[in-house]
C-alpha cells in the first residue's frame, strides 16, 4: 500500500542526482552548545507566531537534534521522557504511554501531538498511537512543547499540553543517510534517506525506515515488523514557505487471539487459540504555506488528509480525516499584533466490520471493541482570535479565545486564555496564566464498548466485563492556573519554573450496572461523566555548562491529583473517584553530554520515578482492597558515539537499564521484563 512513495524514494536515491551537501553528522560532532540558549530558542506551537522562548507566557521546552540523537532512544516517545512533566511508559516493546500533570491512563487523550503541524490523534478516541508515530531521528530539527492548556490556539485535546515533532527542511538533507540498529533484544532497524535538488527552485527527500521487534522479550513472541516512508517538496529559496508532504506507514504483527466459550449458566468450559494478523495502515497528504499579503500582515494555511485501516481486536476500523486550518498575523503597531484564525476538520469512520449486535456473549473473543453504529460523518469547525500587546518594555498581555462547534454531539465550546510575562530585567522574568481547553467528543465514549475475559484463580470463576458508553456525555474540560520563572545565563545556566493549578471537570469512568446484565457471566459497567478531579505541580527544567565540553540538562516534576464524584448521576460510584487519585508523584531526569575529543563522544541519562497512590480503595460493596505499590526506581542509559573522521560512519553503543537485568515495574499497566536491561548497536552513515 506504500508502494509508491518507496518506489519514488528509491528512484530519488540515483547517485547520479545526489549533489551531497554539508554532513549534518559532522555538525553533530562539532556543534557548539551554547546555539541552544533561551536568549535565541524560538518557537512556533504556543500561539502558532514565532517567539523566542524568553517572551511566551507559557511553559514551554524545545528538545533540538543533538539531544534527541545523543540520548540513545529509538523511538520519539522514549525522547520524550527529556521533557520536565511527560511521563513515559513502556507498556511491551512496540508499545508507549506519554501523558502529563497527572493522568496516566493508556489511552490517553489530554495532549496533542503534532508532526510539522499535522495532528497526530487518532478520531476514535482523541489520543496518539505511539507505536505509530516514526520518523528517522536524525531528521527531525527539534520538538517542541507547549504544557498546560493550548486550546485557545489548537482546540480540542489539547488541555494538558501540546507536542509538536518538527522535521528538518530539505534543504538542510541533501544527500544519503543511511543507518542500522541491532539490539541484544532482537530488535532491528533499517533507515534510508535520500535528498537532492529537482531543479533550482525545489528541494525533495525521500525516506524509508524498517523496524522489526518482538512484542515481548520472550523467545515465543512474534516480530511486530513496521514500515514507514514518505517525500517532501520545498522550495530552495528561503523567501518561499510552501512544503508538500507525502507519505504513509504499515505495521504487521501475528498473534493468537482467544475465544472463550461459556454454557447457558454461565460457566466456563473451554477456550481456544486462534491463529489472527494483525494489520494497520494508513497515509497522508499534507501541503502547507504562508505568504505576505502586506509588510504588517501575514497568511498561513495548511490543509491535510490521512487514511488509518486497523485491524486491532481493540481499535478496529477505517478512518479518513480531512482539516483545512489558516491564520492571519497582523501587526497592527510596533507594541501590537493580533492573530486571526480558523478551520474545518472533517471525519469520516467506518466501524461496520464490528458490530456490537454481532457480538455472541457465550462464545466471544478473550478481548474486542464494538461499535453500535456502523458509519459515521462529522465535523469540527473552529475559529479564534488572540492580541498579543507589549505594554511596557517589560509587561506583555496575551489574551485570546477559540469558539469550536462538535457535530458529533451538537456542542459548543469556547477556550479562552489570558497571560501577562513581566521581564524584571535581561536575565530573569515572570509570566503567569489562566486558561480553559476542552476534550472534543470521542466515539469510544459515545459509540463503543469494550469487553474482556477476567479469571480469578482463588475462586476458579470467569466473568465477561463490558465497558459500555454513553452517548449523552458532557464535553471534558480543565481550567488552569499557571505561574512561571525564568533565568538564563549565556546558556552557562538557565532555569525554567512553573507551578499549576487545574481543575478538571466531566472526567469519565465506568461504574457496575447492575440492571443490564444480557447473562449470567456479563458484568457491565456503565459509563458517566460524573467526575472531577483537582491537580496541582511543580516543573523544573535547567541547563549547566559544566566545561566548553560537557553540558548537563536536569528536570523534574512533582504533581498530585485528588478525584471526587459529583453525585449528579445515579449510575455514578462516589468510591470510584479514587482510581483517579495520585498521593504524589515524582519525576526527575538528567542528561549528561560529553565531548570528549573530536571523535569521541559520550553521554549518560538518569531517570528517578516515583508514583504513589492511595493506600487502598473501597469496592461498590463496601469490600475494602490495598492498591498495589511500585517501589521508587533510579535507571541509567549510556551511549558512547565514535566517528574516526569527517568522512566516516557513526558508531554508537547505547545502554539501557544499566544492571536492570530482572527489569522492573513502575505501572500495573506494564510487566517488569519490558524495563530489562539491553543494548544495541547503531552504525549510520551520510554522504
Amino acid at each position: 500500500m506504500i508502494s509508491r512513495p518507496v518506489c519514488l524514494g528509491l528512484a530519488l536515491t540515483t547517485p547520479a542526482c545526489v549533489m551531497a551537501q554539508e554532513n549534518s553528522l559532522d555538525q553533530l560532532m562539532s556543534m557548539s552548545l551554547e546555539e541552544l540558549s533561551m536568549l535565541d530558542v524560538e518557537m512556533e506551537t504556543a500561539s502558532k507566531v514565532t517567539q523566542k522562548l524568553t517572551d511566551i507566557p507559557s511553559s514551554v521546552y524545545v528538545l533540538f537534534n543533538e539531544r534527541i540523537q545523543r540520548s540513545g532512544a529509538k523511538s520519539i516517545a522514549e525522547v520524550l521522557m527529556l521533557v520536565p512533566g511527560l511521563k513515559v511508559s513502556k507498556f511491551n516493546e512496540t508499545s508507549w504511554f506519554v501523558s502529563t500533570r497527572g493522568f496516566h491512563d493508556g489511552l490517553y487523550n489530554k495532549m496533542l501531538v503534532m508532526m510539522d503541524g499535522r495532528s497526530l490523534f487518532s478520531p476514535v478516541y482523541g489520543g496518539t498511537y505511539w507505536s505509530d508515530v516514526d520518523y528517522i531521528l536524525a531528521d527531525i530539527e527539534r520538538i517542541e512543547v507547549l504544557k498546560g492548556p493550548g486550546g485557545t490556539i489548537w482546540g480540542g485535546n489539547a488541555i494538558n499540553g501540546v507536542v509538536n515533532i518538527i522535521t528538518k527542511s530539505a534543504s538542510d538533507t541533501q544527500g544519503t543517510y543511511i543507518s542500522g540498529l541491532a539490539s541484544n533484544t532482537d530488535n532491528y532497524e533499517i533507515s534510508v534517506r535520500q535528498g537532492l535538488s529537482l531543479n533550482s527552485d525545489v528541494n525533495a527527500r525521500a525516506f524509508y525506515k524498517y523496524r522489526e521487534e518482538p512484542s515481548y522479550r520472550s523467545n515465543e513472541s512474534e516480530k511486530w515488523k513496521a514500515q514507514s516512508a514518505g517525500m517532501v517538496f520545498q522550495p530552495s529559496d528561503e523567501e518561499q514557505h510552501w512544503s508538500l508532504r507525502i507519505g504513509g506507514e504499515k505495521s504487521f504483527y501475528e498473534s493468537e487471539l482467544y475465544s472463550v466459550q461459556y454454557d447457558t449458566s454461565g460457566t466456563l468450559v473451554d477456550y481456544q487459540a486462534n491463529d489472527f494478523d494483525n494489520e494497520s495502515h494508513s497515509f497522508y497528504l499534507q501541503f502547507n504555506n504562508a505568504q505576505s499579503i502586506s509588510d504588517n500582515s501575514t497568511l498561513s494555511y495548511s490543509l491535510w488528509g490521512e487514511y488509518n485501516e486497523d485491524n486491532a481486536p481493540d481499535a478496529p476500523g477505517s478512518y479518513t480525516t480531512v482539516d483545512f486550518d489558516s491564520t492571519l498575523i497582523n501587526q497592527l503597531s510596533p507594541s501590537h499584533q493580533v492573530t486571526l484564525g480558523g478551520g474545518l476538520r472533517y471525519m469520516h469512520l467506518d466501524f461496520s466490520s464490528n458490530q456490537l449486535s454481532d457480538v455472541d456473549w457465550y462464545n466471544p473473543s478473550y478481548y474486542g471493541r464494538a461499535y453500535n453504529i456502523e458509519t459515521a460523518n462529522d465535523y469540527i469547525a473552529n475559529a479564534f482570535v488572540q492580541s498579543q500587546m507589549q505594554w511596557t518594555e517589560a509587561l506583555s498581555i496575551t489574551i485570546g479565545a477559540k469558539l469550536e462547534h462538535f457535530t458529533q454531539n451538537d456542542s459548543s465550546e469556547i477556550s479562552p486564555q489570558i497571560r501577562g510575562l513581566y521581564k524584571l530585567n535581561l536575565r530573569h522574568s515572570i509570566w503567569a496564566g489562566v486558561s480553559k481547553a476542552v476534550v472534543a467528543p470521542s466515539y469510544m465514549d459515545s459509540n463503543s464498548a469494550y469487553y474482556f475475559n477476567s479469571y480469578y484463580p482463588e475462586t476458579g470463576t470467569s466473568y465477561l466485563d463490558v465497558y459500555k458508553s454513553n452517548s449523552n456525555l458532557d464535553n471534558e474540560n480543565v481550567v488552569t492556573v499557571e505561574v512561571g520563572y525564568r533565568y538564563t545565563n549565556d546558556s552557562d545556566f538557565e532555569l525554567d519554573a512553573t507551578v499549576y493549578l487545574s481543575e478538571h471537570d466531566n472526567l469519565r469512568f465506568h461504574s457496575y450496572d447492575p440492571t443490564d446484565i444480557p447473562a449470567n457471566h456479563v458484568y457491565v459497567g456503565a459509563l458517566s461523566d460524573d467526575y472531577q478531579a483537582q491537580t496541582y505541580g511543580l516543573e523544573l527544567g535547567a541547563t549547566y555548562k559544566l566545561t566548553k565540553d560537557v553540558t548537563s540538562y536536569f528536570s523534574y516534576a512533582y504533581s498530585t491529583l485528588e478525584g471526587e464524584s459529583k453525585g449528579d448521576d445515579p449510575k455514578s460510584n462516589p468510591q470510584n473517584s479514587v482510581y483517579y487519585d495520585i498521593d504524589n508523584e515524582h519525576l526527575a531526569t538528567a542528561q549528561l553530554m560529553w565531548n570528549i575529543t573530536d571523535s569521541w563522544q559520550f553521554d549518560v541519562i538518569g531517570q528517578y520515578i516515583n508514583v504513589n497512590y492511595p493506600d487502598y480503595w473501597v469496592a461498590e460493596d463496601g469490600t475494602q482492597y490495598e492498591w498495589q505499590s511500585y517501589p521508587h526506581e533510579v535507571t541509567f542509559d549510556a551511549r558512547l558515539a565514535w566517528k574516526k573522521s569527517q568522512a566516516a560512519p557513526l558508531i554508537e553503543l547505547v545502554v539501557e537499564n544499566i544492571g536492570k537485568d530482572n527489569g522492573y515495574q513502575a505501572e500495573m499497566t506494564s510487566d517488569k521484563s519490558v524495563n530489562q536491561e539491553s543494548v544495541y548497536v547503531r552504525v549510520s552513515h551520510e554522504f
